[in-house]
């Protein structure tokens, strides 16, 4: 391609000529932006002499529910509304998707940005339409869904890229005349169109497109820029083969592919030269504006493939020093492409810098620096703007002010608790007179918790041994478990009878079933994440809407790790430092676990059970992920595998200095309770075989190793490596993946496998709840009801059963049932309601079906669809259900842990009305 004539910028960078003084000069100040230069104001001149002037200014923020609402934006927002006169509206999905753009409320600095999903049609249409002034320009944004269009403006301004051929099968980029003439005024002329040149494959190392050859290693790249399955073909001399790069799934960016030889013939792709890059590092780049670069290097996906995550599931990176010319590039880079905040791909080659790509709108995560830099600039930028458009003096219509647009009026939300140490626990049935006589006279489940009353249970097998009354081997082995267990925190027995009577009612005989629990308790993991959940959520509400602060009731079951969450998560959602009493309502009937559903659940494990069997692999196959091993097999491999794991601990236990291996233990733990611990799981799995299988066990298992992944860690890649072998980790990652694999599969059906049995539980188990959620939503929609929020904290058993609820409720989701995640620690469900006076114009024909789940529309809105609900002030409602997966992550072995042992909480949605 032909080069425009070009000067140089005094950094060793070139420039156009084109660009020209006026063009660099606009573009250098930060109070005039290109989409609002020489447009007037479109609320007319007779708003502009209000009587008094307005004191904040309004950020809209126009992006997709999961990144308008995420942790980096909530960071910068908050900062913004803390520390200027502003306020922030979040569009949401449900305006932004299906509402007409003239409907969109007002605001004078406009934070939009495309991602998977968002309409940046009506977005650009909403610019031209209102003229806000925009962080980055929205129709630009169009550029980066073409990479040849990214890498021929990065040509024409004079930054270094590899050398590339491009085969154009779709006739070219296409862009929008408004677009084209931005580019123009920045020295950057794209080709109108662009014939097909001839392809050929010269032999298996070469390829030839037009008259331009290049050989392998080459890069192939698919021209859309969402499109991230890429390929890495390697010289055969090398080897061969190829790597295929894809967006990250879980702890994977690539892999090779020995038999990927042959380049694609079908769709448009980009060959670049495959650059030995500098450390085999990728450099990310982030800038805002040309006043902040901030720069980090990652292990590039061409080594390995294997991603390095932190605790919060993000890749591991480190900070990078950009040179005086890598400065300058990201500068113009912004200037060019329009995108304040702005990230981009750099590769280091032999001292030279290369740009890969513009990603658009970008933020670095979990940096208080970056969050604290952005929103100090973008202050900055705002409040001059503000000076120069004079918008102190420009008053909203009021049909689309701040106060007319749907603001959460209500939040309602259910959480799991917060992290725990694993939940064990042993049974026995007895029926001989020391037992019976731990009931006290009466014929009710007992509960004994106290030290001193467990004492009494040892002291009921120990007199039974003594008179020879029971099974002997069952009595010590109960005797153990107390008199070793029975001062940790959390330990308890359950007594429970089983009185059988005669015609006459009077009492036959008398079965008691004895259940000693252990652990499930509170970690020390677990303070961080209820902590920095409350944080993080209040932030969230003072930008969705502050008001619902002010009303906040706060319910907890009666357990102690339920309990321990709610309280620490309030002390930072209400920033206090200590909670009252009274503030925490414990609601047992609503939020503890019960017997309602008992039966049914009994039930449907042992269904579940039958399933698994060998004879059932039809009838199971409708369940199962038909992309995976037979879950019978998986079965026997696990117990195959636990067989093997079992002999390593008990060999490493004899040959290594336990006590040396890991500095510090937490949570209650030592080495000798980890060995009982995994002795009691192995028993369960390896000592049977496929047949004596128990479903219930999956969860017993997969939860230690979870555990031990975030707490243990040390010992766990010790206490289960053969030193013999040299398999390293592979056996216990192995059995990890396998494990978290059933569990996926049996723990949601612990709760109803046909649709009928998913329903009968969920509402035996949480109708209490469901009927105050639904009485929470419905008194929010009272003329006189204020803004609130009303908070749940509960255990993992609600949370599935309401979610069913949910999903057979028939309101339309985002996500099936069967894409939902693992229901982890800090699983939420949101219920959000929003409320309205009325859209400026209805809703556009090509809306998505949604709906409120408790109650239609006002009649008149609902009968006459043109009809504007603000003239007679009667307010719309609308209702999105939110979800979050929690506190976890599917490569836990692969995360590197720090002191905390502690998994960020994550944000999602299944649902809006």
């Amino acid at each position: 391609m032909d080069r425009i004539a070009s000067i140089s910028n005094g950094n060793g960078l070139t420039l156009p000529r084109s660009f020209g003084r006026s063009i660099a000069a606009r573009m250098d100040n930060d109070e005039v932006d290109p989409d609002t230069i020489g447009l007037s104001s479109s609320w007319g001149t007779s708003s502009l002499t209000p009587v008094n002037p307005r004191k904040k200014y309004i950020i809209g923020v126009c992006a997709m529910d999961d990144k308008a609402r995420s942790k980096p934006m909530r960071n910068i927002l908050d900062r913004l509304l803390n520390n200027g006169p502003f306020e922030a509206i979040i569009f949401g999905d449900k305006c932004i998707l299906d509402e007409d753009v003239k409907a969109w409320p007002a605001c004078d600095f406009f934070i939009s940005f495309f991602s998977k999903g968002f309409p940046l049609r009506k977005s650009i249409e909403y610019v031209k339409l209102r003229t806000p002034f925009c962080v980055n320009e929205v129709d630009l944004q169009t550029v980066l869904w073409d990479r040849r269009l990214v890498l021929e403006i990065l040509d024409q301004i004079g930054l270094q890229t590899p050398r590339r051929l491009t085969m154009d099968r779709d006739g070219g980029p296409k862009l929008d005349e408004r677009v084209r003439q931005k580019l123009k005024l920045r020295g950057v002329t794209v080709l109108e169109s662009r014939p097909t040149p001839e392809f050929k494959v010269i032999d298996q190392d070469t390829i030839q497109i037009g008259d331009q050859i290049m050989t392998k290693p080459f890069v192939e790249k698919p021209v859309s820029g969402e499109d991230h399955n890429i390929h890495i073909y390697y010289h055969s001399s090398a080897g061969g083969g190829a790597r295929r790069l894809f967006r990250k799934v879980a702890n994977k960016s690539s892999e090779y592919d020995p038999d990927l030889i042959m380049p694609r013939t079908e769709g448009s792709y980009i060959y670049e030269e495959f650059l030995d890059v500098d450390n085999t590092e990728d450099v990310k780049v982030y800038t805002i504006g040309d006043q902040f670069v901030h720069a980090e290097t990652r292990k590039s996906p061409a080594v390995d493939g294997h991603v390095r995550r932190n605790t919060d599931g993000k890749e591991i990176r480190y900070v990078a020093q950009l040179t005086p010319e890598e400065a300058t590039m990201a500068s113009w880079i912004c200037k060019v492409f329009g995108q304040r905040v702005c990230g981009f791909d750099l590769l280091r080659v032999g001292g030279k810098s290369y740009v890969i790509d513009v990603n658009g709108w970008s933020f670095v995560k979990g940096s208080n620096y970056y969050y604290n830099n952005c929103a100090r600039i973008l202050q900055d930028v705002f409040l001059r703007n503000a000076r120069q458009r004079k918008l102190s003096e420009v008053v909203f219509p009021k049909e689309l002010s701040a106060e007319n647009s749907w603001r959460l009026k209500a939040f309602v939300s259910v959480f799991r608790h917060a992290d725990r140490t694993p939940k064990q626990k042993m049974k026995f049935t007895f029926s001989s007179a020391p037992f019976r006589e731990l009931l006290n006279g009466g014929g009710e489940e007992v509960i004994i918790r106290q030290a001193r009353d467990l004492k009494l249970v040892s002291a009921a097998a120990e007199q039974a041994m003594e008179e020879g009354l029971e099974d002997r081997n069952k009595l010590m082995l109960l005797k153990n478990i107390l008199d070793k267990k029975s001062g940790l925190p959390g330990t308890k027995v359950q007594v429970k009878p089983t009185i059988t009577t005669d015609g006459d009612g009077v009492t036959k005989s008398v079965k008691l079933q004895i259940i000693v629990k252990w652990g499930g308790e509170f970690t020390h993991a677990a303070k961080y994440q209820s902590r920095d959940l409350g944080d993080n959520l209040r932030k969230d509400l003072l930008i969705m809407n502050k008001h619902v602060l002010d009303d906040v009731k706060i319910f907890t079951s009666s357990e102690r790790r339920v309990r321990a969450t709610a309280e620490l998560f309030t002390q930072r959602f209400l920033a206090m430092h200590e909670v009252p009493k009274e503030m925490l309502l414990i609601r047992k009937e609503m939020l503890d676990d019960s017997n309602a559903a008992k039966e049914k659940t009994d039930a449907v494990k042992k269904e579940l059970h039958e399933l698994l069997q060998p004879e059932k692999a039809e009838e199971i196959a409708d369940l199962w992920p038909h992309q995976e091993a037979d879950p019978g097999e998986l079965v026997q491999d696990i117990i195959v595998a636990m067989r093997r794991l079992r002999e390593i601990m008990r060999k490493n236990f004899k040959v290594l200095d336990i006590d040396a291996i890991q500095a510090s233990w937490c949570c209650y733990e030592s080495p000798a309770l980890f060995y009982e611990r995994w002795e009691k799981i192995f028993g369960e799995f390896a000592d049977g075989g496929r047949a004596d299988f128990d479903p219930s066990k999956v969860s017993e298992l997969y939860d230690s190793l979870k555990y031990d992944a975030l707490h243990n860690r040390t010992f766990l890649e010790k206490i289960f490596v053969d030193a013999d072998a040299d398999d390293g980790m592979s056996s216990i990652r192995e059995l990890y993946s396998k494990a978290k694999l059933l569990f996926d599969f049996i723990a949601p059906l612990e709760y109803g496998i046909s649709e009928e049995d998913r329903l009968e539980i969920g509402l035996l188990t949480s109708m209490p709840l469901i009927k105050q959620i639904v009485e929470d939503l419905e008194s929010c929609k009272r003329p006189d009801a204020a803004p609130c929020t009303k908070l749940y904290f509960t255990k993992e058993s609600h949370v599935h059963t309401l979610l069913n609820v949910v999903y057979l409720s028939g309101i339309p989701t985002r996500i099936s049932k069967n894409m939902i995640p693992e229901l982890d620690y800090l699983t939420q469900i949101t219920f959000e309601l929003y409320e309205r006076s009325g859209p400026v114009t209805p809703p556009v024909d090509h809306a998505s079906p949604l709906m409120s789940l408790f109650s239609p529309l006002n009649e008149n809105n609902a009968a006459n669809p043109n009809s504007n609900p603000s003239a007679n002030h009667t307010p719309e409602y609308s209702l999105r259900i939110g979800f979050s997966p929690g506190a976890g992550n599917p490569n836990i072995l692969d995360l590197q842990m720090d002191s905390k042992h502690c998994l960020s909480e994550s944000h999602g949605s299944l649902a809006s009305g």
